[in-house]
This record gives structure tokens, C-alpha cells and sequence, in this order.
């Protein structure tokens, strides 16, 4: 690792010193923050790439972490990028415009990618490419054919790779996996997935307008269609334009979609068949649903259902349904359909989930550690599979088979087409 590399175990120190005739007959005492794990010497240095919202949320998370030192920030925008080089107390020339400067200092160990979605695969795959080893938001890939090629370079090249998928660090979501896992509610039947709406007011009248001082947004377009700029289309809101985003299925569903198939004991397959229905917007800007009912079926006969909530329903959930009981599972709530499953201990000899109370903290601990994360990149590439090709069939308005080897849709060059995307020249993986 960067600093790592250059520091030196106790023993070895005072060997040198020894032999350099440094070392006299009086004791030699030295500080403990010389040689310990979170020794400046030892912390894993860290570049923040994207630093809007998410990206200050997980710059306010690294931060405070003994192990981790961040050393740079990169974003396309002057005004995001100065707010995160001053939470970070850096100096003027550790604030990048162009992710690709950032990953050619050899001084920083990992990267974290909190960019929007569609540039999420390509900076991860050149940050692996470069040496680093990444904390990538979710979902992990625009699309599948991206998450595929995502996960093959981090596997080449050695990389440690922590999707964003916070969830499974959350002890709740765990029990719950756990629980339906070790046969508490009987044979799993169904699994209910709600998301929420999308809130965010969709502009009815817009205009394009020049990009604003500061917004490199021919970058920031990045490999997606060029479209020109639109304030209310831009920074939060491209969760909602095709190109950018692909809507609350890939926002919300990536988290929720992640966990189900935690439950399903389907981290490193998915689901055979899909189809659905979706509620598109009939004006204004923005193009992906409004609402979704999603049905899914899995080899092992489970079927997951995935709609959009009503604003007065529960929270956005995951309930996972047996023929001797259910379990319901959110951020906020966690019960159970005989009450008493939820306080069932897993014996020693039962399954035991990957255990992490800390995401950013897991990551770094497997960075040091050079172990894999509890949302690694294939996890991360087959929950955001599950959204991807849910968004396919409601496009398309038809069911679809999935081959969860090949990841390929079964008979149906149209759907296969819709796996990848042209990128905008330069840009390629």
C-alpha cells in the first residue's frame, strides 16, 4: 500500500538501528502511534471520487476512521469538490477535476466511487486497473454487461472491492437473512420487496441552458448519450433520466433487491424468470416509472415481488414469507409472524452470515487484510443484475428467462441487446 509499504515492523527497526549503532545501552522508548495499526505509517490512504450528497456522506464516514487517511477528492464540479477538500482539510492541490489524475498518484491505496450510476463500472475497472482497491456505491454497474467486466478486472488484478450495499451491515437485515436461512419461518415461499415512489417533483416545463462555471459537463456526461445540460436533470435528479439512472428500481432496489437475495441464498446466482408491469411518466422530464410491480422466480421455486409502496404503507422493506411464518425487515422495524422467530438464537452448528456492524470499516479491515468484503463485487453485480434485467422486462412488456450462468436472457436477442450500451467515444471499457 501506499504509506504501508514504506513502514517497518518494530523488530526490523530496531535490527537497522543496531546494526547503524542507533540503539545504546539506554532503553529505547518510543510511542505506541509509532508502531500500531493506525500508526500514519499504517493508515490505508484513500481518494474520494464524486462528492455530492452520497459522496459527502461516505467522506464524513471515512474520515473519522482510525485506519483511514484520505489524501485527495475528485468531482466535476469546482463547488462540490472545494466543499469536500475542506471537510477533509486538504490542501488546494489534492482536489481533482479528472477522476484519471487522482489514480495515477501512487500514494493512495483505494478509491471511493460515489459518482452517478454510469460512471460507477468504468472509474471502479480503471481504479483496478491502476492498483487500487475500491469502495464503489451501489448499484454497482449501469448495467450488466459493466458489472460483468467490473467484477472479471477486480478478480485479475487482485483488488478488494466493497459494494455499497450497507445494508448487510446492519444487524437486522442480517438476523432476518439468517433466520429464513436456518428454516425459522418453514420452506421460503415468497419474498415481498417494497420501494418508495419517486418524491422528487418531476419538472413539467425546462430549458436547456450553458453548463454553470465550475461543471465540467462534457465529463460528467462521461461515457453516457450526450444530452444537453439541464439544471433540473443534473446532480440528483439523473436517478431519473435514462442514460444517467435507471430510476428507484436501481436506487432503492438495489438495496432492498440485495437483501433478498441474501435471504434466497442467492448472492452468486439470481432469478430464472421475470416480468412485470411499470407506470411511466406521461409528461414532463423525467423518463423511468413512477411505480413497478415486479414478479421474479428462482430455480429453487421462490418468487420475489417487488412493487412500489403507497405513501401511507409501511416503510421500503423487504418480508420474507414460509409456510410456518414471516419475516419483516426494514431500517427502522424488525417483526415476525409468530412474534418469537425474531428471538430464536442460531446455534454454533446452524448457518452464520458474514458478520460486519460497519461497512466502511469491513472495507478497510479487508483491505488491510486482503479478504474479501460482506458485499464484494460479484455480490454487488448480481443484486444490481436483478434490478437491471426487471428494468429490461418492464421496457419491453413481456416475461423474460434468465440464464444465471451465461447472464444472458434465453431466446431473446432484443432483451440481450439491452444487457450493455455503446459508450460516447473516448470513453470504453
Amino acid at each position: 500500500m501506499g504509506k504501508a509499504a514504506a513502514s517497518i515492523s518494530r523488530r526490523e527497526f530496531l535490527r537497522k538501528g543496531i546494526a547503524a549503532g542507533a540503539v545504546y545501552a539506554m532503553p529505547l522508548v518510543l510511542p505506541s502511534s509509532v508502531f500500531g495499526e493506525n500508526a500514519p505509517s499504517n493508515r490505508i490512504t484513500i481518494g474520494i471520487i464524486g462528492t455530492g450528497s452520497q459522496g459527502i456522506l461516505n467522506l464524513r464516514g471515512f474520515i473519522n476512521k482510525p485506519l483511514a487517511e484520505i489524501v485527495a477528492v475528485c468531482d466535476v464540479d469546482l463547488s462540490h469538490r472545494e466543499q469536500a477538500r475542506r471537510r477533509a482539510k486538504l490542501p488546494e492541490g489534492s482536489s481533482y477535476n479528472d477522476f484519471r489524475e487522482l489514480l495515477a498518484r501512487d500514494d493512495i491505496d483505494a478509491v471511493v466511487v460515489s459518482t452517478p450510476d454510469h460512471w460507477h463500472a468504468l472509474i471502479s475497472i480503471t481504479a483496478a486497473k491502476a492498483g487500487k482497491d475500491v469502495y464503489c456505491e451501489k448499484p454497482l454497474a449501469y448495467n450488466v454487461a459493466e458489472g460483468r467486466a467490473l467484477c472479471d478486472t477486480v478478480k485479475r488484478y487482485g483488488r478488494v472491492l466493497q459494494t455499497g450495499s450497507h445494508q448487510r451491515s446492519d444487524k437486522n437485515f442480517r438476523l432476518a437473512c439468517e433466520l429464513v436461512r436456518n428454516g425459522r419461518i418453514g420452506k421460503l415461499r415468497t419474498i415481498k420487496v417494497e420501494i418508495p415512489e419517486n418524491r422528487n417533483p418531476n419538472p413539467l416545463t425546462w430549458k436547456v441552458e450553458s453548463p454553470p462555471a465550475g461543471l465540467d459537463y462534457n465529463l460528467w456526461v462521461g461515457p453516457a448519450p450526450y444530452r444537453p445540460y439541464i439544471e433540473q436533470g443534473c446532480h440528483y435528479n439523473w436517478h431519473f433520466l435514462y442514460g444517467f439512472g435507471s430510476g428507484q428500481l436501481t436506487n432503492w432496489g438495489a438495496h432492498m433487491l440485495d437483501i433478498a437475495q441474501w435471504g434466497n441464498d442467492a448472492d452468486m446466482t439470481g432469478p430464472v424468470e421475470v416480468s412485470g408491469t411499470a407506470e411511466f411518466p406521461k409528461e414532463g422530464l423525467f423518463e423511468t416509472p413512477l411505480r413497478y410491480d415486479l414478479e421474479y422466480t428462482y430455480a429453487n421455486g421462490v418468487r420475489l415481488l417487488c412493487s412500489t409502496g403507497k405513501p401511507d404503507g409501511p416503510e421500503t422493506h423487504v418480508r420474507f414469507e414460509g409456510d410456518r411464518g414471516w419475516i419483516f425487515v426494514s431500517r427502522n422495524r424488525f417483526f415476525s409472524e409468530p412474534q418469537s422467530l425474531i428471538q430464536s438464537k442460531i446455534s454454533p452448528n446452524e448457518i452464520h452470515l458474514y458478520r460486519s456492524s460497519d461497512h466502511q470499516q469491513n472495507f478497510l479491515d479487508c483491505v488491510r487484510q486482503r479478504t474479501q468484503p460482506v458485499a464484494d463485487a460479484e455480490t454487488g453485480h448480481r443484486s444490481a443484475t436483478v434490478c437491471h434485467i426487471g428494468g429490461i422486462a418492464v421496457m419491453l412488456g413481456r416475461k423474460l428467462r434468465w440464464d444465471t450462468v451465461k447472464e444472458c436472457f434465453i431466446s431473446d436477442d432484443q432483451a440481450n441487446r439491452m444487457l450493455s450500451r455503446p459508450m460516447r467515444p473516448p470513453w470504453h471499457l
